[in-house]
């Protein structure tokens, strides 16, 4: 859930307050990450620090608090975003990608530079040991130091912080998770044999949540819950803030044994006696809290723990439920897309905020239906601009003309959906609506029809998905593609389609997003995106070295806006993708929905069936 808005006022005397904390620490800035005690993305409301010393609510961005002017660090999701919650005469925002922008690690150098000496305090149970390797690094002159600080100094200026989480812990039927906690627990320590690791720590809670076929709803939108599980080739224990029920316990009191939260440091010191046994702690994954429970010659091996990867990879009865998901997801999607047409055709005004509702009520409709996967963004006309708008408005209504873009998903049990759809609102579009649109749904579609060999990086997709957009001095300022979760995150690594940062290789059974945009403030936003199942291709002649070729099949099935699609500038094979695309959802979705919502579902995908060719893949 996230924290009621901030007043100027507020933020100024928690940020005062802090600056005297600061002082009494003897450090000159402090640093306060985004992320939480478990590095998540989304956090529980009483880690929210970042947003509770800034007042910016974006899920990404860090804060380096200092008397002489404090900084806010964002990338180009939360531009505008940050410019409208954030007091500028409290915070230097820096957008972070643009040309002269520096990194906060960057920013540490340069204060150095400036000061000679730089002392930078920090809670080690809030940043991952990548993050402070890369701190630290930024760091030469002699007496500069990273300094670890007991307790977090935003806590101590945040009046009425709401209190941790406890809410109850359930577990999966193995007909949705695929794999039994036995043969998950046998998979981690046979890698961990290998790298002769004798000890395994996670605190990433979708990796502890996927090991032990557990979920809960500690974290809004993120069915898990609050733990810490250590393991060694004998004995696994999760540490949680609620013990599961006790039948839950009994079915896994061979495997693994449940103890409370606050004993982590007792458990960890029982599991690693001396600084012999050799642990394995994941860099981006685990905190400096967790590597300061050791001395500094512990035996550790430093690598992406075993979870990561085995989670990314679906198994088949994981995909199976996914397709499923999807098919419900769009169903729901269309009734309300549906139901909005006739509303406004009817002359009824409908504004951000009901369409939000409306969809959140469709989606509930559907069987397993448990939470959203996130805030819907439910963006009018400028407010398209914001990537990551989550303030759909009673007050914004939507008006004739305009691009309406609608980021949503669900949780459904066992998947995760996530899917983005800009529709016009009303019937004739302008030109340049229809151009930068169909410059978007060119990029998905080229992504889309893409084979590529075994070993082919997200990196390398990425920039053929936007080569059409390059060509026409276009650019969007996210990544084209991430992985999610099954009934878990809706933002999960390794795996991810974008310009810069992992080079992860895409395997069978990965499910990445597929989503370019076009962003431009004042006018809006326009964002496609489907999920899609990375898959084996076996229609392809053999490979020179014997690699498999993959595609991508498409999970999503929601139609595109056939009034923003400028035909001419489609290629024959684009226009044949989105032939054979339709007529999946057409025969998939049809006939999920009543006669009604039916009808409009075949006026919505009729139109591609006579642009294109014979509905087939090419």
């Amino acid at each position: 859930m996230a924290l009621p808005p901030l007043s100027p006022d507020q933020v100024a005397r928690r940020v005062q307050a802090l600056y005297q904390r600061l002082a009494e620490a003897r450090v000159d800035a402090y640093l306060v990450p985004s992320a939480d005690s478990h590095l998540n993305e989304y956090v529980p409301a009483y880690q929210q620090r970042r947003a509770a010393i800034t007042g910016f609510t974006g899920s990404a961005g860090d804060a380096l608090i200092c008397p002489a002017g404090s900084h806010l660090f964002v990338d180009a999701r939360y531009y505008l975003q940050a410019e409208q919650e954030v007091d500028p005469t409290l915070f230097r925002i820096h957008k972070v990608g643009l040309a002269g922008e520096r990194t906060l690690s960057e920013w540490l150098a340069e204060m150095e530079k400036q000061q000679g000496t730089l002392r930078v305090g920090f809670d080690p149970f809030v940043v991952a040991m990548e993050a402070h390797a890369q701190y630290q690094r930024a760091l030469r002159a002699p007496h500069s130091a990273l300094v670890p600080l007991a307790g977090n100094l935003v806590d101590a200026v945040w009046e009425n912080r709401p209190p941790a989480p406890a809410r109850p812990i359930y577990a999966l039927s193995e007909a949705v998770t695929g794999r039994t906690v036995a043969e998950k627990l046998a998979a981690v320590r046979e890698q961990m044999e290998k790298v002769g690791a004798q000890v395994l720590i996670l605190t990433k809670l979708d990796e502890i949540a996927w090991l032990t076929n557990l979920r809960g709803s500690d974290i809004p939108y993120n069915p898990v819950f609050e733990a810490y599980l250590v393991l060694d080739q004998l004995r696994a224990v999760c540490l949680t803030r609620v013990a599961p029920p006790p039948e839950v316990r009994r079915s896994l009191a061979p495997l693994l044994a449940f103890e409370s939260y606050e004993t982590y440091a007792d458990v960890v010191r029982r599991f690693v006696p001396t600084k012999e046994v050799m642990v394995w702690l994941d860099p981006a994954g685990t905190t400096m809290g967790t590597r300061l429970l050791f001395p500094p010659d512990q035996r550790i091996h430093a690598e992406r723990n075993p979870v990561v990867l085995l989670k990314a990879v679906k198994n088949p009865v994981e995909i199976a439920s996914s397709q499923k998901a999807h098919r419900q997801a769009g169903a729901a999607k269309i009734r309300s897309l549906a139901r909005l047409e006739r509303l406004l055709a009817a002359g009824q005004a409908v504004s951000e905020k009901a369409f939000a509702e409306m969809l959140h009520q469709e989606y509930a409709r559907e069987e397993g239906f448990c939470d959203l996967s996130f805030t819907t963004i439910s963006a009018a006309g400028a407010n398209g601009a914001i990537v990551h708008y989550s303030g759909a408005s009673a007050e914004v209504l939507l008006r004739d003309g305009q691009l309406f873009l609608i980021d949503s998903g669900a949780q459904i049990y066992g998947a995760t959906t996530d899917d983005t759809r800009t529709i016009l609102i009303g019937t004739v579009a302008e030109e340049r609506q229809r151009r930068l649109y169909t410059a978007v749904l060119r990029c998905h579609i080229q992504l889309a029809l893409q084979k590529f060999p075994e070993g082919t990086s997200g990196v390398a997709l990425d920039a053929i998905a936007r080569a059409s957009m390059w060509n026409a001095g276009l650019d969007y300022g996210h990544g084209t593609g991430h992985g999610v979760g099954a009934f878990l995150n809706v933002h999960e690594g390794p795996q991810r389609v974008a310009t810069r940062g992992s080079d992860e290789p895409l395997q069978p059974g990965m499910i990445i997003s597929n989503e370019p945009g076009y962003y431009e403030a004042g006018w809006g936003g326009i964002r496609l995106e489907n999920l899609y199942v990375v898959t084996v291709d076996d229609s392809m002649p053999s490979h020179p070295s014997g690699k498999r070729w993959l595609r991508l099949e498409p999970l999503t099935l929601i139609p595109f806006d056939k009034r923003l699609i400028e035909w001419s500038q489609l290629t024959e094979a684009e226009r044949r993708w989105l032939a054979w695309y339709h007529r999946q959802v057409w025969d998939t979705i049809g006939p999920l929905l009543g006669e009604e919502d039916r009808t409009w579902l075949r006026e919505a995908c009729a139109p591609f069936f006579q642009v294109g060719a014979e509905p087939r893949r090419e």
